[in-house]
This record gives C-alpha cells, sequence and structure tokens, in this order.
C-alpha cells in the first residue's frame, strides 16, 4: 500500500511534523503506562526467579541433611599400621574388630626364558628374515614366516594358548608363564622353548632348547578377623565396608581395629547447611525490606538515550529498588523456616534433652540491642555441636532426620526431623514462586507474571495499531488543511492579477 503524500507546512508555514509529533506524544500516553508496567512486571519476574534460584541451593543442601547415611559416616583407626593399616570404603556395622594376620599374600614368581634376537631386529614391527621355521613353548608348536614381525611372533603365541606371554623388551625375547598355567617341565614348574624345524637362530632358539628358570608359587593371605579365617589372594582385603591392608604376621596376638563416626565429616555438613540458611535468608530479608522509591518509575527508550548513561541507571536503579518490598509469599517463607527450625521434635524415642537445634549448639544471635537486626539468622557454638556429635550421634541424627508416616499433617509435622520439615516448606514456597514467575528452566512460561507479560504485549500491540491510524488521520487532516489553503492562495493570486489588469 503506498504512503499517503503528506504536506508540511508549505502553505501554512507551520512545523506540521512537530505538531504532529507532539500530539501523538498525548496518543502514546496509555502506551508508555503500559511499557512501563510491563518493565515493573519484568523486574518482579527476575526478582523472584533469583528468590527462586536461592532457595533451590538451599533445598539441595537442606536435602543431604534428611538421610541417616550422610550422619553415619565412619573412619577407621588400627592400634599399629606397621601390621594393619585400614580405610573406610562403605559403611561399617562393627565398632572394632580384632585383626590376627597368620600368612601374607605372595605373589607367583614366574617361570621364564629370555632369547636374544639376532640384531638386525631393532623393533617388533621389523621383518624376521632367514627362512621359515617352527619352534615349540610348553608343548605348543608355532609356525613362523621369515615375513613374519616380533609382533607376529607374540600374537601366535598368545592364539595358541600356550600358558605362556611373550614381550620383546630391550633387544630380548622374553617367554614367561601365566599365573596358575600348567607347566610342561618334569617338576611342573618350568618349560622349555625350542625349535622343531628349520633354523630359529633369528629369535635366538635352537633345537636343543632353553629350558626357563623355576616358577615359585604364590601363596594366599590368611587372616582372622573377630574370630572368623578369612584368605584373600592379596594383601588388600575388604570387609564389612573396611578395607583392610595387611603389612606382618601378629601370631597370637591381635591388634585392634576401631571405628568411629567421622565427626568432621558431620560438622562440616551441618556447618555447611547454617551458612548456606543464613545466606540465603539474608539476601530474602534485604530483598522484602529494600526501600521503594516514589515517583520514580522505568524509563523509557527515548528517555534513557536523553540521559547519561550513569544517570539512566540510577534512575533505573531506584525505580527497580523495592520491588518485591513485604512482598507476602516471601515474608511467609521465612517465618515458616523460622518455625520449622525452632519447633521440639516430639516423636518416639526422641531425647528431649536434644529435641531442638538449641540444644546441639545451633541458636540464634547473642542477645543484644542490636539481635533483632539479625532476622533470624543461626549461630553455631562449635564446641558444644562437636560434643554432641561425639557424645549423641544418634539424638543429633533423628532431630534432623527423623520421618513421619503419618496422615495427620499436625503429628507429621512434630514428628519430622528438622531436615524434613524444612525441606517441605522449600518446596512449598518454590512451587509458590513458580507459579507467580516462572523457571528459568522451563521453556513454558505458564506463571501468573508470564501470562500478564504476554497480555501486556498483545495490548501494545493493539495499541500500535491504533496509534499508527491516528497519526495518518492527522497527517490526512493537516495535508487537507494545507491542499485547502494553497488552493485559497492560489485564488487569491488569480484575482489579485484579474483587478490588476483593469
Amino acid at each position: 500500500m503506498a504512503s499517503p503524500i503528506r504536506l508540511t507546512g508549505m502553505a501554512s508555514g507551520l512545523d506540521t511534523e512537530k505538531i504532529i509529533k507532539d500530539l501523538m506524544k498525548v496518543q502514546r500516553e496509555p502506551v508508555n503506562r503500559l511499557q512501563r508496567q510491563k518493565q515493573l512486571d519484568e523486574w518482579k519476574r527476575d526478582a523472584y526467579r533469583e528468590m527462586n534460584s536461592l532457595l533451590d541451593e538451599l533445598r539441595k543442601t537442606v536435602d543431604t541433611l534428611r538421610f541417616a547415611g550422610n550422619f553415619n559416616k565412619k573412619i577407621v583407626s588400627s592400634e599399629n599400621d606397621g601390621i594393619v593399616s585400614a580405610k573406610v570404603v562403605g559403611t561399617p556395622s562393627y565398632a572394632s574388630y580384632a585383626i590376627e594376620v597368620k600368612q601374607l599374600a605372595k605373589a607367583e614368581m614366574p617361570a621364564a626364558v629370555e632369547l636374544t634376537v639376532d640384531s638386525s631386529i631393532t623393533s617388533k614391527t621389523t621383518a624376521i628374515g632367514g627362512t621359515d621355521f617352527t619352534f615349540e613353548v610348553n608343548g605348543k608348536a608355532i609356525d613362523v614366516k621369515s615375513t613374519d614381525t616380533i609382533n607376529d611372533v607374540i600374537t601366535k603365541v598368545k592364539n595358541a594358548d600356550a600358558g605362556v606371554e611373550a614381550n620383546f623388551v630391550n633387544g630380548k625375547l622374553l617367554f614367561t608363564s601365566k599365573t596358575g598355567a600348567t607347566l610342561t617341565g618334569a617338576d611342573g614348574n618350568s618349560f622349555s622353548v625350542k625349535v622343531t624345524s628349520g633354523d630359529g637362530s633369528k629369535l635366538g632358539m635352537d633345537s636343543t632348547g632353553a629350558s626357563s628358570s623355576t616358577r615359585v608359587p604364590g601363596q594366599q593371605a590368611e587372616v582372622v578377623i573377630n574370630g572368623v579365617t578369612y584368605t584373600s589372594s592379596s594383601n588388600t582385603f575388604t570387609f564389612d565396608g573396611v578395607e583392610f591392608t595387611f603389612k606382618q604376621q601378629n601370631l597370637g596376638a591381635p591388634i585392634n581395629v576401631s571405628t568411629k563416626t567421622d565427626e568432621d565429616a558431620v560438622f562440616n555438613m551441618i556447618k555447611g547447611f547454617v551458612d548456606k540458611y543464613n545466606e540465603v535468608i539474608d539476601k530474602i530479608n534485604k530483598k522484602i525490606t529494600e526501600p521503594k522509591y516514589k515517583g520514580y518509575q522505568p524509563l523509557l527508550d527515548e528517555e534513557k538515550e536523553a540521559l547519561p548513561e550513569k544517570t539512566a541507571e540510577k534512575l533505573e536503579n531506584m525505580a527497580r529498588s523495592g520491588i518485591l518490598l513485604r512482598d507476602p509469599i516471601l515474608t511467609s517463607a521465612l517465618n515458616e523456616f523460622r518455625r520449622a527450625i525452632s519447633s521440639p521434635l516430639q516423636a518416639a524415642g526422641v531425647n528431649t534433652a536434644f529435641d531442638t537445634l538449641s540444644e546441639i549448639g545451633i541458636s540464634g544471635p547473642p542477645s543484644g540491642k542490636y539481635a533483632y537486626q539479625e532476622n533470624g539468622r543461626l549461630y553455631i557454638d562449635e564446641t558444644k555441636l562437636r560434643n554432641a556429635i561425639r557424645n549423641n550421634g544418634e539424638d543429633v541424627l533423628k532431630l534432623f532426620t527423623n520421618y513421619s508416616s503419618s496422615t495427620d499433617p499436625a503429628t507429621k509435622y512434630n514428628e519430622s526431623g528438622i531436615a524434613e520439615r524444612l525441606f517441605d516448606q522449600l518446596k512449598q514456597v518454590t512451587d509458590r514462586v513458580t507459579k507467580e514467575a516462572g523457571s528459568t528452566t522451563s521453556l513454558f512460561d505458564d506463571s501468573y507474571l508470564g501470562r500478564k507479560i504476554k497480555d501486556t504485549d498483545e495490548e501494545i500491540e493493539r495499541w500500535e495499531d491504533r496509534l499508527k491510524t491516528i497519526e495518518d488521520r492527522y497527517w490526512k487532516q493537516f495535508t487537507a488543511m494545507e491542499q485547502a489553503m494553497a488552493q485559497a492562495q492560489s485564488q487569491g493570486s488569480w484575482f489579485a492579477q484579474m483587478l490588476g489588469q483593469q
């Protein structure tokens, strides 16, 4: 569609373009309000999503505290590492192990033959040369062609299943018995390599044959653990989640290997939770108490362009500030978090002396006139917490991990460990925030703010169509006026000319 002809004040002398632009500024106000509201909604959505990411991090940290296995980490120590050393590789069930090493495992010393090959053969890939020949190793015949390489010979020995393996090392061809293989020597612990036809001198072989050294059989380790005898092909043996390494015999003099809770691992796990909890509630508290500056609104694009960059950035920050001020979702969540970690654990078998966090050394800020400003931060009495882990580990475990199967919400809450409660609360609040603002990990956004932003975009688009129509109408009106004035001026000139001729 061709653009309409626009006359810009040729007859009237008016700055038509400026007049229409000023008129359109007034007409654009509804669109400006929509754009500012859209920006506010986007800021709020992004702020919610930032909070949701923080809450998800805390939830992952809390998740580790829900499982008893993470509190049952053990360390093990031997009263004599020179005889037996040990390390935890699973979940030990015994508190201690009495160990007697009756016999250490010994590796088998294989039988071996070393042959010096011809100096012309410098690598595994060099052709042997000479003539074809056959040799026998441990009773198995191997045919060798002059075009074969050392690699070919090694492969043929392997495929012959001769109970020995061949290797080429430092110009020597080595034949070594495999562990446990049956050997053909008279003593059953040796073998020979000899040529049965042709000339094998290129590989250092002859028809007389070369006998191997004598194999020295290995032996298994024999140990007694808590009264039961075990054998092992190596001096490293895993039993009940503990890997033992046997180093020397101690016949008749058992030594003790003991296990205990890995205090540092449990302490660091709990401390990591407290640190993450404090980090998250600090950021949420900062967000919901951030000041709101009245009169500051998001800047439109043309407003940003008209201002220095730093000024525009400052005004944007002022307009963004307080976007989640006193937000009901986050405020409610903080209250529920505090309730979850402060309510006593009330369940069968719970030691009432260790039914709250404060009783294991985790409590609020020290008393003082500024304590209220801490907004629910947790503090650790390290000595008290370590003592609880060391002396009342089962009570600490229950305090965090106790699980309730009750279908009554109130009973389930009271019987659930702190980690269980907090995990559930975190899931509820993240679900609420996701419903309100969506998620950065989801391709489809059906959140309240997502739909609102989409609706605003559609409303802006409809307004832009209207404004285009209004602007075109203004131009038509001014163009018609210019055309009428031009025609009047033309007629006036004609009358003047006619009167001048009389």
